[in-house]
């Protein structure tokens, strides 16, 4: 009987196990889209799964089994299984309780909800507010915590750099890296019209796994990759803007060039060249000294340096001496941006497909600049079979790029309108006669190397060249072609298990070619421009093969959810260039190659390696939805540290705590609420073949034998790697339902004993050692904001707030007896200010020559009415405290209106520009009128100089108040190196970006409706408006340098429009 009972139990679990079955399902919403992380239970039962990212589960069911399918933010739905696959379809029911996904390391995908540390995501519509080519400047005021370093879009090869919490490497400024589907990427290679989203991950916690290239964190990108199910699409996007200066410094519009205050008057004599006989009696002003404390600009006749030029349409013709208040903001062209994307989508049973093509042209505001960017995208997925999947990702960037872009000291452009010029120069006529030539040839010039008389150095420039000539003659030509993208193979073992390997490959190739004429060297007197032909080309070539093996289930009644990760990854990286220019002109002028170099000509070629072998292991763990622990462990093995000592191990834990279940009927208006914290540490490792003397192969030989340099880099015995340490805590709440979202993080970072190059005495046989030394720390809080404050049927209002506040960024440990050690300096090396780091400062401070006060704050003034200079003035650190931004957003009907507002507050930097121009008298300060009603430049004794009122120097007491001469009192500030005037604060609120936007009624146009799916039209506005700065002169998000500016490139202003088409 017994045995008969057994029997009958075991065919009854066998029947029972054949009437299971394994369904694989997708989780999507009403327009196709993944719902991530949904949650499928079979009703009646206890087994249970999760869907991924992708809206992708695998369950164990039984026949006919029913599922009950729940996700935030969306409707829950109930359906029968008929087959081994099933689809569901969960509607929207409020878009702000969705999931948010955050992209981490290796292209792995979790939700935001279980994540213990900074995460914030920013999705298409918000980085796309107006059309891109920027994703940094995409990002500005969008990320708590985060400075956009900006440059000039007059820049065409220069994008700007994104600072996360402020600084923390010793050596200076650290990028965050950018990862794209899981490669490592150049910002300046990335097609914003392919971003689905961006993950930005700041701390050591968020970033362990990436190593150490992630150590300024990490800009996590998505690309666009799905249509909607079982549909293909066409998109077309077509967008042009127009750039204008719209940020120069105020110019005196008073006084002439030179340095003469009169006219004076020509008198032709012989051996002067005869074609000048009939301009005897003319006057001219100096038109040597390219200052501009020339005569007085009343409207008197006078010779313009172009009409001394025999052959011209203005020979010897005079004109009014008048000031020219828009001569500089004529000189900047209209800048045009012309940007076409089209894509392609398909989606279909087990596949995907996406490609994209992008051509980006721009017309520079400089003359003879412009560039061209192609870029091709595509990305698919092909399910080979139920269990294996293919993937691929592929992007290719042609860019071509033309002109020169300099903005140091002296540049041809704004180097010379803010620093040297003459205000009344007439800038039409400068680019009416770029092209006009002097009697022996050269190019003229308005800054002459001599004055009228027997020399004919007047048809040679002296400083500078007429900026057109310049621009339009050189040649300066670039182009890159990157390739970057990867292909994976995912091996789904069972609902559990998955196995997956990837190879990435990122590829660069740049080749240049940049001519400076003869022309332009035999035109020029003192501008230290010789004739130069230089060429090159550099390749790098990156390959990343991975290896993943993720386990995920549920367990005690679906109450613990586990997620393991192990995995391994090889990193090879590959260098080498040939580069070459000529040396001190050329033989034969007009002959643009490197053999015609005068002296020995440059000769480069580099070839360099690194290997990097890692492991790691991260997972989560989950209970009953209250509680997560996250946790992750790298160790890495560096081909650029000691054989012996070469490893550095990364590990991180953080927890979250979702109480908002505990008090619903205490707090029914607390939506979630979370809290978290983490601890997580990344490496620091040397830079290629820091660890080893590397000799250099000189050019020359001696007695047959190739001649090495020794390196000037000595090292320390035992340098290796070290780590960042972050601890991050905070909360996240929802609250009424989702409508608003308060996100706090605390965080403090450590940066201890990294190895760094600091200088040394050459008498040691070095000028610098390699050692592991300093220690900087910084803490700071974050907050992300978010509001749904109106919404309606026809009107919708969204409002996202960010705020970061630096709190302290201090320099607790410096080298062994020091107390300082340089950060930046600028065009004039130690004169006036630069970038520290000092012992107990912030990071970064900014320190210089000031003026010298008594203990009332009074300036201590020389018996001449001049400043005494204090040469060790403390300015504040070049780093803001407060960063921020807002978006908002307004729905009606099918209009759209976005705003971005970004601001800093705090933070310092030095302007040479303003120095100079103080000193060469261009800008508006050095021809105002004085507390007399008199110009500063009428002498004193007839009322005029400026005004300074102080103590006496000698005793630091008896008062002074007193007039000085205009010259003297801007000259003094180069003279005794005084930097305070011109240091100013980078604190600012700008309108960043205005869209507004009509969604076309396409079901309404009839038969156009049937083809044309969708149709948006755009007007945007990129810096409509900078709404409060502290300098009249610049944008202060778009400062060149760290300690300020040389020569910095004029703000700019963009105005387009922008149509989008689906079919």
């Amino acid at each position: 009987m017994r045995k008969i009972v057994a029997l009958l139990l075991l065919l009854a679990c066998s029947m029972l196990v054949f009437a299971q079955r394994t369904v694989t399902g997708t989780v999507r919403d009403e327009r196709g889209n993944p719902v991530p992380f949904a949650t499928v239970n079979e009703v009646g039962k206890t087994n249970a799964a999760t869907a991924d990212a992708n809206g992708v589960f695998t369950l164990k069911v039984a026949e006919n089994a029913r599922l009950q399918v729940t996700a935030t933010g969306h409707q829950p739905q109930t359906v029968t299984v008929s087959g081994n696959t099933v689809s569901v379809t969960l509607p929207v029911v409020d878009a702000q309780m969705q999931e948010v996904v955050v992209t981490t390391a290796f292209g792995v995908k979790r939700s935001q909800r279980i994540t213990p540390y900074s995460a914030q995501t920013v999705d298409r519509e918000q980085l796309t507010i107006i059309p891109q080519t920027n994703v940094n400047s995409a990002l500005a005021g969008k990320v708590a915590g985060a400075q956009f370093r900006g440059q000039s879009p007059i820049k065409l090869n220069d994008q700007g750099a994104l600072r996360l919490r402020g600084g923390l490497a010793i050596g200076g400024d650290v990028g965050a890296l950018y990862v794209v589907d899981g490669t490592p990427v150049n910002s300046f290679d990335l097609n914003p019209d392919d971003i689905e989203s961006v993950t930005v991950l700041k701390g050591a916690n968020a970033t362990a796994l990436l190593g150490e290239r992630a150590s300024g964190g990490a800009v996590m990108i998505t690309t666009r990759k799905r249509g909607e199910r079982n549909t293909s699409g066409i998109e077309v996007n077509q967008g042009i803007t127009f750039d204008k200066v719209y940020i120069l410094p105020k110019y005196q519009n008073l006084y002439a060039g030179g340095s003469a205050p009169e006219l004076r008057q020509f008198t032709w004599a012989p051996g002067m060249p005869q074609e000048w006989q009939a301009l005897s009696g003319g006057y001219y002003h100096d038109m040597t000294d390219d200052a501009s404390w020339g005569p007085r600009m009343v409207g008197q006749q006078y010779l313009p340096w172009y009409a001394w030029i025999p052959g011209s349409a203005d020979f010897g013709k005079s004109v009014p001496l008048v000031g020219q208040p828009d001569n500089m903001r004529d000189f900047w062209s209209t800048g045009v941006t012309n940007v076409t994307n089209v894509s392609f989508s398909k989606t279909g049973q087990g596949f995907n497909t996406r490609v994209s093509y992008t051509n980006n042209g721009i017309k520079g505001m400089l003359p003879n600049t412009r560039a061209n960017k192609h870029t091709l995208f595509t990305t698919a997925s092909l399910d080979l079979s139920s269990r294996l999947t293919l993937a691929t990702t592929v992007n290719f960037i042609n860019y071509k790029i033309v002109g020169t872009f300099d903005d140091g000291y002296s540049n041809q452009s704004a180097g010379g309108f803010n620093q040297w010029f003459h205000r009344n120069l007439d800038i039409d006529k400068m680019r009416e006669h770029s092209r006009l030539r002097t009697p022996i040839g050269t190019y003229a010039s308005w800054n002459t190397a001599a004055n009228p008389g027997g020399s004919t150095d007047l048809y040679k420039g002296n400083y500078w060249y007429n900026f057109y000539t310049y621009f339009e003659q050189l040649d300066y030509k670039q182009t890159r072609d990157r390739l970057f993208g990867d292909v994976s193979l995912t091996y789904n073992i069972n609902k559990n298990f998955k196995l997956k390997g990837t190879v990435r490959k990122n590829s660069l190739s740049t080749t240049y070619e940049n001519i400076l004429p003869s022309e332009i060297e035999q035109s020029a007197s003192q501008t230290g421009e010789l004739a130069t032909y230089s060429t090159g080309v550099t390749r790098s070539n990156e390959m990343n093969y991975e290896g993943l093996a993720s386990y995920n289930s549920m367990f005690l009644n679906n109450k613990l959810n586990v997620n393991l990760n192990v995995g391994g990854n090889v990193l090879q990286t590959r260098y080498n260039d040939a580069t070459a220019n000529t040396v001190q002109g050329l033989n034969v002028p007009g002959l643009y190659t490197i053999s015609n170099s005068k002296a020995n000509p440059t000769i480069g070629n580099t070839r360099q390696g690194t290997e990097v072998r890692s492991v790691f292991g991260f997972g989560d763990i989950e209970w009953n939805r209250m509680i997560a622990v996250n946790f992750a462990l790298r160790n890495d093995w560096y081909s650029t540290l000691p054989a012996g000592d070469n490893s550095l191990l990364s590990p991180s834990v953080g927890a979250s705590f979702f109480f908002s279940d505990l008090t619903k009927n205490a707090l029914p208006w607390l939506t979630f609420g979370k809290l978290f914290a983490s601890w997580g540490k990344k490496p620091l490792s040397l830079g290629v073949y820091a660890n080893n003397f590397a000799y250099t192969i000189g050019q020359n030989q001696w007695n047959g034998n190739f001649l090495t340099t020794v390196p000037g880099a000595g090292i320390t015995p035992g340098v290796t790697g070290a780590l960042i340490t972050t601890y991050e805590a905070g909360f996240d709440f929802r609250f009424a339902r989702n409508r608003f979202g308060l996100n706090f993080t605390y965080y403090d970072e450590t940066s201890k004993n990294p190895p760094i190059s600091v200088s040394t005495s050459a008498y040691s046989g070095f000028t610098s050692v390699l050692m592991n030394a300093t220690e900087v720390r910084r803490k700071g809080i974050e907050i992300v904001a978010d509001a749904k404050v109106v919404t309606s049927r026809d009107f919708e209002w969204t409002v996202n707030k960010t705020f970061g506040y630096l709190l302290k960024n201090p320099i607790v440990e410096l080298l062994p007896g020091q107390n300082r050690l340089l950060l930046a300096g600028g065009s004039f090396g130690t004169r006036f200010a630069r970038a520290f780091h000092e012992l107990g400062q912030d990071w970064g401070q900014l320190i210089g020559g000031g003026i010298k006060r008594n203990e009332d704050g009074l300036p201590l003034l020389s018996p001449s009415g001049m400043f005494v200079a204090d040469a060790d003035k403390h300015y504040g650190s070049v780093v803001p405290k407060m960063t921020g931004g807002l978006v908002n957003t307004f729905f009606y009907k099918g209009f759209t209106f976005n705003f971005n507002i970004d601001y800093q507050f705090g933070g310092k930097f030095f302007s040479l520009s303003e120095m100079w121009g103080h000193y060469s008298g261009l800008l508006e300060a050095t021809a105002a009128s004085n507390d007399k009603g008199m110009n500063v430049r009428d002498a004193v004794s007839d009322g005029g100089g400026v005004h300074v009122v102080g103590v006496a120097a000698a005793d630091g007491k008896t008062p002074v108040d007193m007039y000085v001469d205009a010259q003297e009192y801007y000259h003094q500030f180069y003279n005794s190196q005084i930097a305070e005037p011109f240091v100013h604060g980078l604190s600012f609120v700008k309108l960043r970006e205005v869209s507004l936007g009509y969604r076309v009624p396409v079901t309404k146009l009839g038969r156009v409706g049937n083809v044309l799916k969708g149709a948006t039209i755009s007007l945007v506005a990129r810096n409509p408006l900078l709404l409060y700065r502290e300098t009249e002169s610049f944008d202060p998000s778009e400062i060149s340098g760290l300690q300020g500016e040389d020569g910095n490139m004029p703000g700019t202003r963009s105005l387009g429009i922008n149509f989008k088409f689906n079919f």
